[in-house]
C-alpha cells in the first residue's frame, strides 16, 4: 500500500522549482531592470547629444571662424604695410589684397546665423567695410606719381587702430564661444555623471554590465594596438621609428648590410622663412620620395628624428653604397610645392656598413652620423662613406672645441696686424686685426678654429676679446702719434647678437678710443640677412663715429637697391678676384666693375691679397685706392708690427 508523502517530502520536492522559478524572476528583474536602465541612458544621451549638437554645428565652426579671421586680418594689416614699404608692387598688392579679400568675405558669409544677429558681428562688419575703404584710400596714394607718404603713413595708422579693434572683437566674440562650449561641457558632464550614477544604482543589471565591460575590452584593445602602432612608427611620417631600426639591427644576426643616414639640407631655412607646418610638409614630400626607392632597392626606411632618415639595405659590397647614394640623391631632383612655395631640397647621406663599421645599432648610428657631418661639410647634396679617420677626427674636434673654450681665460689668443696702404704712394693708413691661437707651442691659423668657435657660439667672447684688443692697441697707437685705421672682422653671429652695440659702447668708452680710428668689417652675406634691421644697426654704429667696410665683397648676392641704402665707408674686393688677376680677364671685368661701384657710391675700394707688382700695376689702372696683401706686408705680430709703422710713418701730435 502507497503512502502519501509527508508534507516536508512535498517541500523538498517543490525546492528544484522554486529554485528555477527564482532564477527566472531574477532574470526577469536583471532584463527588466537593465531595459529600465537602457531607457534612462538613451534619454540621457538625447539630452547630452541636444547640447554637444549646437556644439559640432555653430559653436566650434564660430571658434575656427574667428581663428581664420584673426589670420586673415593680420594678413590685410601686412599686405598694406609692404605696399607701403615697397615690398610689393602694385600688381602683387592688388593680388594679394583681392585674395585676401575674397577669403574675408567668405568666411564672414560662413559664419552662424545667431552669430550674424550679435551686435559685434554687425561691428565687424562695418570694421571691414572701413578697411576697403582704407585699402582703396592708400592704392590712390600709393598710385600717385609723387605719393605723399605722410598721408599714407596716417591711412596705415587708421588701419591699424580699426585692425586692432577688428581683433580685439574678435577675441571677445571667441571669449563668448568658449563660454558656452564651457557651459555646454558642464551641462554634458552632469549628465554623463548622472548616467554613471544610474549604472551603479542599477548594478544588477548584469547584462547592461557585460556589455559595457565588453565594449570596454573592446576599446582597450584598439586603444592598446594604436599605442603599439605609435611605440614603432614616428607620428608624422607613419615610418619604423628609432626604436625598431635598433630592434631590426639587433635581428640581422651579424649578416651584412648597408646602413645610411639622410638628412635634409638647409632646414633651418625653411622652418625660419616658412614655419614649422611647412617643415613638417617638407619632410612628408621627402619621405615620399625616397620611400619608392628604398623599397626598390629592397630596403627599409625609417625616420629618426628631426631631419634625419636612416635606411638599412641587404647589401654585402660596399662599392655598391655609391649606387645607392646617386638614386637617393636624384630623389630630390626636382622641385617640392610645400605650403605654395616651389622649393630644391638637397640630401646629404652618411654611410655605413654592418658589422665591420659598428655591430649595434648605436655605434652604426654614430659612424652613420660621423660620415654625414663630412657630407655636409662639403655643402650638402652629397654622399659619405665611414672611415676610421673620421671618428678620429671628430674626438680631435671635440678636443680642439674644449681647448678653445679656455683660450680667452688662458691669454692664448694672439692679435696679427696685417698693414694697408694708398695704391698711389704705399703709404700705410691702417692696419687689419687677425687672431691667432697660441695653443700648446703652436701657432692655430684661423681657418682651424674660427669654424669652430662660429658653430659652438665661442665667437662671442672671442670677438669680444678681439674687439677690446684692438680698441686698445688703436688708442696705444693714437697716443704715440700714430693714428692708424684699425680693422676689425665682425662675424656674423656677433653683428647678430642682441647686445653687439651696447657692447660696442661698452668697449669704445672703457678704452677712450677715438671711434674714427677703428672699422668694422662685415661681410656681404651678413649684411644682407634681414636687411632693414641691418640698415638701422649700421646707421647707429655710424652714428658712434665708427668706419663701416664690407668685407669679401662680390662673393655674395648683394642686393645694389640695399647696398646704396647702406652707410658704408668701404668697399673690401676678396682676394679670389686678384690672385689671378693678370691672367684672367673675368676677374679683372669684375675688379673693375666692383672699383666703379665702389666710386659711384662715394665709398673707397681697397684690395685684399696683393701679392705681386703685376697686381699693383692692373689695381692703379683700375682706379683702385689702397691695397693690402703680402706685396706690402705679411700679417705681423704686435712687436714686429710696431717696428714696421715706426719705420713707415712719422709720428703726429695728437692734441
Amino acid at each position: 500500500m502507497r503512502m502519501r508523502p509527508s508534507l516536508m517530502q512535498r517541500c523538498a520536492a517543490l525546492k528544484p522549482t522554486l529554485s528555477r522559478l527564482g532564477v527566472y524572476f531574477f532574470f526577469a528583474i536583471v532584463i527588466g531592470l537593465g531595459l529600465l536602465l537602457s531607457v534612462v541612458v538613451i534619454h540621457s544621451g538625447h539630452q547630452v547629444n541636444a547640447v554637444i549638437q549646437p556644439l559640432v554645428t555653430q559653436s566650434m565652426p564660430t571658434l575656427r571662424t574667428i581663428s581664420e579671421l584673426k589670420t586673415e586680418v593680420t594678413e590685410r594689416q601686412v599686405i598694406l604695410n609692404q605696399y607701403f614699404a615697397y615690398g610689393l608692387n602694385h600688381a602683387q598688392f592688388r593680388q594679394k589684397y583681392q585674395s585676401n579679400e575674397h577669403e574675408m568675405a567668405l568666411l564672414l558669409q560662413k559664419t552662424n546665423p545667431e552669430w550674424k544677429l550679435n551686435q559685434r558681428y554687425k561691428t565687424l562688419m562695418a570694421l571691414n567695410e572701413n578697411a576697403k575703404l582704407v585699402s582703396e584710400q592708400l592704392e590712390q596714394i600709393m598710385t600717385q606719381e609723387q605719393p605723399d607718404l605722410d598721408e599714407a603713413r596716417a591711412v596705415l595708422v587708421e588701419n591699424a587702430i580699426d585692425t586692432n579693434e577688428f581683433l580685439h572683437q574678435l577675441d571677445m566674440s571667441f571669449v563668448d564661444a568658449s563660454k558656452a562650449i564651457e557651459q555646454a561641457g558642464q551641462i554634458s558632464l552632469d549628465e554623463v555623471s548622472a548616467m554613471i550614477r544610474l549604472v551603479l544604482a542599477y548594478s544588477l543589471a548584469i547584462v547592461i554590465i557585460a556589455i559595457l565591460v565588453a565594449y570596454y575590452i573592446y576599446a582597450r584593445q584598439r586603444a592598446e594596438n594604436r599605442l603599439a602602432h605609435a611605440a614603432r612608427h614616428d607620428r608624422l611620417t607613419d615610418l619604423l621609428n628609432r626604436s625598431m631600426f635598433e630592434a631590426d639591427i639587433a635581428a640581422l644576426k651579424q649578416k651584412p648590410h648597408l646602413g645610411l643616414l639622410i638628412s635634409i639640407d638647409r632646414f633651418q631655412r625653411v622652418l625660419g622663412g616658412l614655419g614649422y607646418e611647412a617643415g613638417d610638409e617638407l619632410i612628408l614630400a621627402v619621405k615620399a620620395r625616397l620611400l619608392p626607392i628604398v623599397q626598390q632597392l629592397g630596403g627599409t626606411l625609417y625616420r629618426l628624428e628631426g631631419t634625419h632618415f636612416a635606411a638599412i639595405f641587404p647589401i654585402k659590397n660596399p662599392q655598391a653604397l655609391h649606387t645607392v647614394d646617386q638614386r637617393l640623391l636624384h630623389a630630390l631632383n626636382g622641385a617640392v610645392m610645400v605650403s605654395g612655395h616651389e622649393l630644391f631640397a638637397t640630401l646629404s647621406i652618411g654611410g655605413a656598413m654592418y658589422p665591420q663599421d659598428g655591430s649595434d645599432a648605436v655605434t652604426l648610428i654614430r659612424n652613420m652620423d660621423a660620415a654625414l657631418e663630412q657630407a655636409q661639410a662639403q655643402g650638402g647634396n652629397a654622399a659619405q662613406t665611414y672611415s676610421q679617420e673620421m671618428n678620429a677626427r671628430a674626438v680631435e674636434r671635440l678636443a680642439l672645441e674644449g681647448e678653445l673654450r679656455h683660450a680667452v681665460e688662458r691669454n692664448e689668443l694672439r692679435l696679427y696686424f696685417q698693414p694697408q696702404a694708398l695704391l698711389s704712394n704705399q703709404q700705410v693708413i691702417g692696419v687689419e686685426c687677425l687672431v691667432r691661437w697660441q695653443h700648446q707651442g703652436q701657432l692655430v691659423p684661423p681657418i682651424e678654429f674660427i669654424p669652430l668657435a662660429e658653430e659652438s657660439g665661442l665667437i662671442i667672447p672671442i670677438g669680444e676679446w678681439i674687439l677690446r684688443t684692438a680698441c686698445q692697441q688703436a688708442k696705444a697707437w693714437q697716443v704715440q702719434g700714430m693714428p692708424l685705421v684699425v680693422a676689425v672682422n665682425i662675424s656674423a653671429r656677433q653683428f647678430q647678437h642682441p647686445n653687439f652695440l651696447a657692447l660696442l659702447r661698452q668697449v669704445l668708452h672703457e678704452t677712450q678710443v677715438d671711434p674714427q680710428y677703428i672699422e668694422l668689417e662685415i661681410t656681404e652675406g651678413v649684411v644682407m640677412q634681414d636687411a632693414d634691421h641691418t640698415i638701422n644697426l649700421l646707421h647707429q654704429l655710424r652714428a658712434l663715429g665708427l668706419m663701416l667696410s664690407i668685407d669679401d665683397f662680390g662673393t655674395g648676392y648683394s642686393s645694389l637697391s640695399y647696398l646704396k641704402r647702406f652707410p658704408l665707408n668701404k668697399l673690401k674686393i676678396d682676394q679670389s678676384f686678384i690672385r689671378n688677376l693678370e691672367s684672367n680677364n673675368g676677374d679683372a671685368a669684375i675688379v673693375e666693375a666692383v672699383i666703379r661701384l665702389g666710386h659711384s657710391l662715394n665709398l673707397t675700394v681697397i684690395a685684399e691679397g696683393v701679392e705681386t707688382a703685376e697686381h699693383v700695376a692692373i689695381l692703379k689702372a683700375l682706379g683702385c685706392d689702397e691695397l693690402q696683401g703680402y706685396y706690402f706686408s705679411r700679417p705681423l705680430p704686435l712687436a714686429d708690427a710696431q717696428v714696421f709703422l715706426q719705420q713707415r710713418l712719422q709720428p703726429v701730435s695728437i692734441s
